[in-house]
């Protein structure tokens, strides 16, 4: 994805001052970096006095203002982490920045050069009257607006030293606003909103032989928070993974892990695949239980309300986790399959996997699958073992899970009495669970919301269990 630039004036007119400071003169001006620690990462720097503001890549730690040592031409500077800090050691000549990076046990290098900050730095949330709002990111887009409590998205394209707020998820025109970001707020349509401070920690937990990395991010406020691991769909994914649900979740007052899938990003381990055989389900389940016990066992986080969430593949994963790991106290499901392995194959094959339209009706399709039968991992014994409460979120207009059969999987077993399932379905909801009319990527891409009430029922449902606010 082609990188943005934001903020250029700002964060170059905060680093002129260091020629104040006499020691840190010669890393005077902002700095664009990459950096590797079991992995490649990224990092943009601007020096003011004493304090270094650095922003990491898509997915990692947003901006943050922390500490710089500096003598002469070398410098230091560490971002907040578990269990222990993201130390960058280095030195500038000429007119390079190089040196080394480490955490814990892991050692890597770094590079930077004199540039303008890119896209990173404007990650983050934002106070808004009445609610908030956050600039989110990932591998797959352009850079993004969202109503944390509407659940309105839209994307942003550069203009000058700030940004054009499109129309759509990845949609340019017409243009619907502007965005201007500061180092601590930023100016919406002509309005100045402030940064909120949510706490963001690069963390490593330690899954079987492997180490995984990882970005926990901490509501703010006082007391210990709901903590929830996200967990991924198929693919080689890295934390940076459905970033609104991840900031939404946060907006409700829970914290959460995320983190790069084994043997991807700066996690170790061996990627297991993307097939979802029971070993591969077993592996990732096993990775999502080693991140709930880091998680309970972190200061700011409540250890009696520690959770999982998952999307798509994740369905197959979280329950198995939930079922075998005490530390878990609640799942929170998105367009997660209830049915098996195979019929899920078969399904979004003849729905069109979200880039064709089907020949045949959702009913149609549904028949066919239940002629053919079962076969592969089957979720529904993992769920039927767990009495904690779950909310299994669907979209109609699916193309990958069957919404439909997946409910009818779970509905018998919601009406038992003891447990505490609840099923919501959204019936123009697309996959990533955004509002569509067919279910095509392709539509979603001009789409400019999540389904309509999404982010509240989610904080209804988080704040009735005890776990939100």
């Amino acid at each position: 994805m082609k990188r943005l630039l934001i903020g250029v004036g700002v964060l170059v007119a905060l680093a002129a001052l260091a020629g104040e400071a006499g020691g840190t003169r010669t890393a005077t001006g902002s700095w664009i970096g990459t950096y590797s620690l079991g992995g490649p990462g990224q990092f943009s720097l601007a020096v003011s006095g004493k304090r270094a503001f650095v922003a990491l890549g898509v997915g990692h730690a947003d901006l943050q203002s922390v500490p710089l040592v500096a003598s002469g031409a070398k410098l230091r500077f560490q971002l907040p982490g578990r269990p222990s800090p993201l130390v960058f050691d280095g030195a500038v000549s000429g007119g390079r920045m190089k040196g080394t990076v480490r955490q814990g046990a892991l050692r890597g290098t770094f590079s930077a050069r004199a540039g303008n900050a890119p896209a990173l730095l404007a990650r983050g949330f934002y106070a808004t009257s009445g609610g908030q709002t956050a600039v989110v990111d990932d591998p797959y887009g352009p850079a993004r607006i969202v109503n944390l409590d509407s659940g309105r998205v839209r994307a942003l394209y550069q203009a000058g030293t700030g940004f054009s707020i499109g129309s759509g998820f990845a949609t340019r025109s017409p243009s619907t606003g502007t965005i201007r970001i500061r180092t601590g707020s930023a100016v919406i349509d002509g309005k100045s909103t402030a940064r909120v401070g949510v706490r963001q920690l690069e963390v490593q937990f330690r899954s079987g032989s492997a180490w995984l990395s990882g970005t926990l991010l901490i509501p703010p406020g006082a007391g210990r928070h709901a903590g929830a691991v996200f967990v991924h769909g198929s693919g080689p994914t890295q934390r940076a993974y459905l970033p609104e649900l991840t900031s939404m979740l946060v907006r409700h007052g829970v914290a959460v892990l995320v983190y790069d899938k084994r043997g991807i990003g700066q996690s170790g381990g061996s990627y297991p695949g993307e097939s979802a055989t029971a070993g591969t389900i077993d592996t990732l389940a096993r990775d999502a239980q080693a991140a709930a016990r880091f998680l309970a066992a972190q200061p700011e986080i409540d250890p009696e309300r520690i959770g999982l969430t998952g999307h798509s593949q994740g369905g197959w994963i979280v329950p198995l986790a939930a079922s075998r790991e005490a530390a878990i106290r609640f799942l929170l499901v998105f367009s997660g399959p209830a049915v098996t392995v195979d019929e899920n194959d078969l399904w979004q094959d003849l729905a069109g996997e979200g880039e064709r339209a089907a020949t045949l009706t959702d009913a149609q399709i549904d028949a066919q699958v239940l002629k053919a039968g079962p076969g592969g991992v089957d979720p529904i014994p993992w769920v039927r073992k767990l009495k904690i409460p779950s909310l299994w979120v669907y979209g109609g207009r699916d193309r990958h899970v069957p919404p439909g059969l997946s409910e009818r999987r779970l509905a018998p077993l919601a009406a038992e009495p003891g447990r505490d399932i609840t099923v919501v379905d959204f019936p123009n909801a697309n996959h990533a669970l955004v509002e569509t009319t067919t279910g095509l990527t392709s539509e979603m891409l001009r789409s400019d919301t999540y389904a309509p009430g999404l982010f509240d029922r989610v904080g209804e449902w988080l704040k009735a269990k005890g776990l939100g606010r």
